[in-house]
């Protein structure tokens, strides 16, 4: 009832039509009449079950039927008053009349068989007075028979049209609903996943942390230590690449992966990727080339993280597959699109290999991951990549003639953005706050060459009750902690008035999620560090608080 009232407008245009053509049939007095009282109809249904009103004061269904019903009585009396006027052409004019009335009930009632049956009786109830009446007029039975015959079929194969119709509809509705109960154990599921690549990802990227920051503490005593806290390292972040490519993957599949626009050095970044790679290009005996720098702009807008990602693995791919020869990384410029050839003197490889190559956990062959390891994620993870930045990522070889991968993107020019250098900060006070003794070590071992001065606290709760008795200059907070996590800690100490209140905080949380960052965010947090902690990323973090303008113990000094 409440779904008729959209039909209002139309319903009357068509009552004031039918008014209209049937006044030379039925009189005019008789079809004003019955226009007046289907109006006043109308307006009572339109009155009684007004949204609002329904919903303040629920109508009962008898009296829903009842006006169903008038309504059909009402309207259908038009048919009636014609053929008592015009007799044979009334019966025609108000026969078809009749058809088309109860057509319009199958329509428009197929979501209720109690409505259907309310609409459709005073209309079979006419067809049977259209039959005694065209009985009465010719005089014979046999048309007065033929006519309530018709009548009958009419209702008959109206009402099997409306149930086919019912149950189309009633077959949607339990689709839509399955579907739905689909999504929701689809979404439950996915989720389920995240949580689960979360806790996993916060488990390893824990140990890996402190591979890496006790292989940087070796490094550093020089000697034979330097050699062996190498190895230890290049086994750390070979561990932190693998556990990065299926994590990434996995954000891909859930289409959660973003990509940033910031302004960086391109010329640098380039500079910067080729210097990482020439040692182990050296150890092979390849030349490591660069070329078209030199017109390179200073600055431009993208997202340096995931450029760098990709370079990477093009030229690692490259260093690895290519025995002898040269590596040549070529950048190309035309307007904003940047072209970032990586080509090498490798074997090359097959037409067949190449249409597997871009395929998640596919090598060129089946000894590759015998021989080189990894996961054979990495071109696909690049090409995704490529592809959210707006750009593609290509591949083009011969066997035997090397290959060439090509990476095009657009970079706009951008304002050259000054990076913060913790080298100039001193004096730093830094609050670690982890529940891993690991993490807490791998920290400080990071931090210490910077000559800063680190207090650790075990818990959230032992990191509160210490922040309210000393000032500190920058809190690094682990996000995932037993009891209280990192981000409640981080919103009690925003809302507690005290020594650290507005204190920079760096979130360290193994997740890579969007949410998660936005969840830190919302808890008072001001940056963030990815699990394994990058030592790199770490200090550029601390510097990049410090020089925001946060109100700290710094700026206090200053």
């Amino acid at each position: 009832m409440l779904a008729r009232r959209n039909g209002l407008r139309t319903r009357m245009m068509f009552a004031a039509i039918y008014a209209v053509a049937f006044a030379p049939v039925a009189g005019w007095a008789p079809s004003a009449l019955w226009i007046a009282g289907y109006s006043l109809l109308q307006a009572a249904e339109y009155y009684l079950f007004a949204s609002e009103r329904a919903r303040a004061r629920p109508v009962r269904g008898s009296l829903a039927l009842a006006m169903l019903a008038l309504n059909s009585m009402v309207y259908g009396s038009l048919a009636v008053l014609a053929i008592l006027s015009q007799g044979a052409w009334g019966l025609t004019c108000g026969g078809l009349f009749l058809a088309g009335a109860v057509l319009n009930t199958v329509v428009t009632n197929q979501r209720s068989q109690a409505a259907y049956v309310a609409s459709m009786a005073p209309f079979g109830v006419y067809l049977l007075i259209t039959a005694g009446l065209a009985w009465t007029i010719s005089g014979t039975s046999t048309y007065g028979v033929a006519v309530g015959i018709v009548g009958v079929l009419l209702v008959f194969s109206s009402t099997i049209l409306w149930r086919a119709a019912a149950d189309g509809i009633e077959g949607q509705r339990r689709a839509r609903e399955e579907a739905e109960r689909g999504r929701h154990a689809a979404e439950a599921a996915a989720d389920a996943k995240s949580a689960f690549i979360a806790m996993v990802s916060h488990e390893l990227r824990t140990p890996i942390s402190a591979i890496l920051a006790g292989a940087e503490a070796i490094e550093r005593r020089g000697g034979q230590d330097a050699s062996d806290g190498a190895l230890i390292a290049e086994s750390g972040r070979m561990m932190r690449t693998l556990l990065n490519d299926l994590l990434d993957l996995s954000k891909m599949e859930a289409g959660r992966m973003r990509v940033e626009t910031i302004a960086f050095d391109l010329a640098g970044l380039v500079n910067d990727t080729t210097a990482f790679w020439r040692a182990e290009a050296e150890k092979k005996g390849l030349t490591l080339e660069r070329l078209g720098l030199k017109a390179m702009p200073g600055a431009v807008a993208g997202d340096p993280t995931r450029l760098r990602q990709i370079l990477n693995n093009l030229i690692s791919n490259a260093i690895k597959f290519t025995p002898s020869g040269a590596v040549t990384l070529t950048v190309t410029q035309q307007g904003d699109v940047y072209g970032f050839a990586v080509s090498d003197t490798g074997r090359g490889m097959t037409p067949e290999e190449l249409s597997r190559l871009f395929a998640s956990f596919e090598q060129g062959q089946v000894s590759t991951a015998r021989t080189h390891g990894g996961t054979g994620l990495g071109l696909s993870i690049s090409r995704e990549l490529a592809r959210l930045m707006g750009g593609d990522l290509t591949a083009a070889s011969l066997a035997g003639q090397g290959a060439v991968f090509t990476l095009a993107i657009e970079l706009p020019d951008a304002a050259a953005a000054a990076a913060p250098d913790l080298a100039d900060v001193a004096e730093v006070r830094v609050l670690v706050v982890d529940d891993h003794e690991i993490n807490r070590r791998a920290v400080a071992l990071m931090l210490e060459p910077f000559g800063m001065d680190l207090i650790a606290a075990a818990s959230a709760a032992e990191g509160l009750e210490i922040a309210a008795a000393q000032p500190f200059d920058v809190i690094l907070m682990d996000v995932y902690m037993p009891e209280m996590d990192g981000r409640e800690a981080c919103r009690r100490l925003r809302a507690t008035a005290g020594l650290n209140q507005g204190t920079p905080v760096i979130a360290c949380t193994a997740s890579g999620s969007d949410q998660d960052w936005a969840d830190c965010v919302a808890a008072g947090m001001t940056d963030h560090v990815a699990k394994p902690i990058d030592p790199g990323a770490l200090s550029a973090a601390i510097a990049r608080v410090l020089a925001s303008g946060e109100e700290s113990v710094v700026a206090a000094r200053a």
